[in-house]
């Protein structure tokens, strides 16, 4: 019986990490308007509750070294936005300076979302739309820092409910590795291959990140031991490109060893992972019938701990857009911004922010194509305005409302999981509890359709004439650097450095992977490129190919 098997049926049921995420959604959503209810402070606990709508819109069951930053990010960017948009409506109350305030904005957040701090720059945006939306007079600080705390309460709440260590970090995420790379090698001889190769590819982008990039301590044995089963990782990953040249696949009871090796590191210690590799490094070098045995002895060798005393480390996986794409895509956004305040102003609708916050929301860097997420917010905004208009006839009564809020910001992580459409159908309707408490909603549900389909052409207009996506992340010029990469990884030899040459290997698989990607979306708005071009695809296939042709040259000259 295996370390997954003894553990599953050993340890009590607990609750699952996304029921955590729903419960912790609700809770931090609901608990504000309770509390500002009880003490007679109704706009200042809805205030506070946006806030933690927006926390929970950045919370998740990513890595926590990734989410506390963002939600920080979005606490201290969130506050910002309020206080510039709302005192510059009190100081100035020529509504044209506030649009083009909206302008120059919008501009700086775009260059933040597009810096890898999408979160940060967006909601300096929002802040600053909705600042200079309801004014706040008098209010200024007061309406920033109940917006704020709302995020840091999400956060705080999460980093008791949900925080992990560095360690246990990295624990799980060699032990995503190792099953990624037991799936690879078990499937080097199928049509599944490629699809294989880019979980693993994605997997060990994590794993480097969270153990490859950190300095080794030689006087940490724990540490010492997940950096030499990263480096294991690694050499299994070469494997699989030998494997697959050769047109052969590892026996299942080998893959079961890598995925009982991750089990050993994920819920006992690294220690006792490099323990197990040393098990069936020696059973696997015995046994003469066992596909590439010599060379799966030689990648389950890990480096001894006196060669780590000045290791080099390796570098992020993080893909940054260059200056000229992050320029590019700000004065997109400033763009939409300007035109969506300016149509705002002229239509003279109620709460006119509601506008170019739709655009804000639709006009992101690094989600997918905007044709399927500007269609998917005017349908979640319908659904959700048909909730909020339905609780609006009963009369809105306070104890509804919390109900609706609970059941809502409950239901956010799973919609996520789901769609977009479905995402926004359930923070529309909390949207629009805000607004009730926060003014009259009369008069809004279908002033905020109609904002929200304007939104939506104004982005689709853009996109279709000159498209929001960075010219570095189009098909055609991923390919030619996966051209590039490979290149430079084919003239690395036998006598390169370990880290040099696991480093360029896993740079051309990785910029195979996003051009595959990339491919994927072009068919999904083929308007990007004007036509498909299939021989995209198979230039990829070749440079994969050349990839594996000269991995098994270097394991073989080894």
């Amino acid at each position: 019986m295996s370390l997954v098997d003894r553990t599953s049926k050993s340890s009590p049921r607990r609750i699952t990490p996304r029921v955590r995420l729903s419960l912790r959604a609700a809770f931090c959503l609901t608990t504000p308007l309770v509390i500002g209810l009880i003490i007679g402070q109704r706009s200042y606990g809805t205030l506070v509750a946006l806030g933690s709508l927006w926390g929970v819109s950045q919370d998740g069951l990513d890595r926590w070294r990734i989410r506390a930053p963002r939600l920080q990010g979005v606490a201290i960017a969130s506050g910002v936005g309020v206080v510039v948009g709302s005192e510059f409506v009190t100081l100035v109350s020529s509504p044209w300076a506030l649009i083009a305030l909206l302008g120059v904005v919008a501009f700086v957040a775009g260059v933040i979302e597009a810096s890898l701090w999408s979160s940060a720059g967006m909601y300096v945006l929002l802040g600053t739309i909705i600042g200079g939306g309801l004014g706040f007079a008098g209010r200024t600080w007061q309406a920033a820092l109940a917006i704020s705390l709302g995020v840091l309460w999400v956060y705080a709440v999460a980093s008791l409910t949900d925080r992990r260590s560095r360690l246990l970090d990295q624990r799980s995420s060699l032990f995503h590795a190792f099953r990624a790379l037991a799936n690879l090698l078990e499937g080097a001889d199928t049509v599944q291959l490629e699809a294989l190769r880019s979980r693993a590819v994605v997997v060990l982008d994590t794993a480097q990140d969270v153990i490859g990039t950190e300095q080794v301590d030689a006087h940490d044995d724990e540490m010492v031991a997940l950096y030499q089963g990263f480096v294991v990782a690694l050499q299994l990953g070469e494997l699989s490109s030998y494997l697959a040249s050769k047109g052969e696949a590892v026996e299942a009871r080998v893959a079961e060893a890598l995925r009982d090796i991750g089990a050993v590191i994920r819920y006992e210690s690294g220690r006792g992972g490099l323990a197990q590799i040393d098990r069936y490094r020696e059973s696997f070098a015995d046994d003469e019938a066992l596909v590439a045995g010599a060379f799966l002895a030689a990648a389950l060798r890990y480096p001894d701990p006196a060669q780590l005393k000045d290791v080099r480390t390796f570098r992020s996986t993080i893909y940054r857009l260059p200056m000229f794409d992050r320029l590019r895509f700000a004065v997109l956004l400033s763009g939409a911004i300007l035109v969506a305040a300016v149509i705002s102003h002229l239509l003279e609708g109620p709460k006119g922010y509601w506008l170019p916050m739709s655009v804000a929301f639709i006009l992101r860097p690094d989600l997918g194509p905007v044709v399927r997420r500007a269609v998917a917010r005017t349908i979640g905004t319908l659904a959700g305005v048909g909730i909020a208009a339905l609780i609006a006839l009963l009369g809105n009564p306070e104890i509804l409302l919390i109900v609706l809020c609970c059941a809502m910001a409950a239901s956010v992580p799973l919609a996520a999981q789901r769609s977009h459409a479905l995402t926004v159908m359930v923070f529309t309707p909390i949207v629009f509890v805000f607004i009730g408490v926060l003014g009259s909603d009369q008069n809004l549900f279908v002033p905020r359709i109609v904002d929200t389909v304007i939104a939506a052409v104004i982005v689709l207009f853009i996109d279709f004439v000159l498209w929001l996506h960075a010219p570095s992340l189009r098909p055609r010029q991923l390919v030619e650097q996966a051209n590039v990469a490979t290149l430079n990884y084919q003239r690395t030899t036998p006598q390169s450095d370990a880290v040099t040459r696991h480093s360029l290997r896993r740079n051309a698989l990785r910029v195979v992977t996003r051009a595959r990607a990339s491919i994927e979306q072009a068919q999904a708005e083929p308007h990007l490129f004007g036509a498909r071009d299939p021989s995209l695809a198979d230039r990829l296939d070749l440079l994969i190919g050349l990839i594996d042709l000269h991995t098994l040259e270097l394991i073989e000259g080894a």
